[in-house]
């Protein structure tokens, strides 16, 4: 099969299913770009630095634009910034930050595999993950999968992600560098690419719905549940069609007994089914930030995204994993940090699996977790 490429590369606004990167000529590699420069490309807020440390400076920024999925005969994935699990191609921007004896990497991307692990994905393993302000929202510091110091956070649904490379960067300076980040361009700008972005919903970013391509597996939260999103059979579901997912969608409703309405402060992203794997899925995202995500799943007891019941921990230390009674039934709750999140709750109701998942919060703690997850109500 052909590219099908436009002139100068494919984005995520001219995007064709099925479409696959065959022609080792057509390949584009990483590019030196300007943040703002990157906006026009990305399927993500593009964030930039508004705090360094006085010896710092951003040294280097490269983007790597979007292609459709494949590795054509003689490229090596190297060539473009391409991971080796996967010949996917979607884009990303990475940034170098240096200064007197140290450096830094930053990675923005849209994390759109899976629910992001926790909230601490690139942290995955780190055994007190420290909850860290960074603007409107909640990230993290602890240690990479490279084994590097690193911090990450999610703003806007753009994963962020920084890995200590050279030398050292106190946890001071990696809180005030997450605390500092802002757009590239103006978001409230309608010219803006910021703009256009915020108003799509996620599944129509998501590079492997787009693409009909399948994604690769990630670690999806503290309850080991779940296969990769089978983004590429995924059919997209209207607001109003709602009610009719199959199986039953449940979405936030009154606020359970909590002292505030807490389901209230979520509104709706995306949702689709998935009809092969007999499941359905819906995305909230907080109202007043864009930031904090709310994932709830639907799955028939049989469905390969249905987690087990009870579940089984995941590789992740956590601060509680424990059966709760919400809902009339055993609820098998877990939190990375109460205050903080990332909080996951998975139980059976009227024979479907549900799974509600919260990214880190200043909206959430614990109790108002679980008051959400109780009043979670029919679509």
């Amino acid at each position: 099969m052909s590219n099908e490429r436009p002139s100068g590369g494919t984005d995520w606004t001219t995007a064709g299913e099925w479409i696959r990167l065959t022609d080792a000529e057509a390949a584009l590699s990483p590019r030196e770009t300007t943040f703002a420069d990157a906006q026009t490309g990305a399927n993500f807020v593009v964030f930039e630095p508004g705090w360094l440390p006085d010896d710092c400076d951003v040294v280097e920024t490269t983007f790597r634009p979007e292609q459709p999925p494949g590795r054509p005969e003689g490229v090596d994935a190297d060539e473009l910034g391409q991971t080796p699990w996967s010949d996917g191609n979607p884009c990303a921007l990475r940034a170098v930050v240096e200064g007197d004896g140290r450096r830094l990497r930053i990675k923005e991307f849209l994390y759109d595999w899976a629910p992001p692990a926790a909230s601490i994905a690139p942290l995955w393993g780190t055994e007190d993950p420290t909850p860290v302000d960074a603007g409107d929202a909640v990230g993290f510091l602890g240690t990479d999968y490279k084994h590097n110091r690193g911090a990450c956070v999610q703003r806007a649904r753009t994963q962020v992600e920084v890995s200590v490379l050279d030398g050292e960067f106190t946890d001071d300076e990696l809180e005030s560098l997450l605390d500092g980040l802002e757009p590239a361009t103006d978001p409230e700008s309608p010219d803006s690419g910021a703009a256009a972005v915020r108003q799509v919903p996620f599944h129509r970013l998501s590079y492997w719905a787009r693409y009909r391509y399948e994604s690769v597996g990630v670690p999806h939260g503290l309850w080991d549940h779940g296969i990769a999103r089978p983004y590429y059979e995924c059919v997209p579901c209207s607001p109003a069609a709602l009610g009719d997912a199959e199986p039953q969608l449940l979405v936030p409703g009154e606020s359970g007994g909590s002292e505030r309405d807490v389901g209230g402060e979520f509104a709706l992203d995306s949702a689709v089914t998935f009809p092969e794997a007999d499941a359905a899925e819906a995305i909230y995202r907080h109202e007043a930030n864009g930031s904090d995500h709310l994932w709830i799943t639907a799955a028939a007891p049989d469905s390969a995204l249905a987690p087990d019941l009870p579940p089984e921990p995941a590789d992740q230390p956590a601060a509680a994993r424990e059966p709760v009674e919400l809902r009339g039934t055993t609820v098998h709750y877990a939190a990375l940090t109460e205050d903080h999140g990332a909080w996951e709750a998975v139980w059976e109701e009227n024979g479907i699996t549900y799974a509600a998942i919260a990214g880190a919060s200043r909206a959430l703690d614990g109790a108002a977790f679980r008051s959400l997850v109780g009043g979670l109500e029919p679509a």
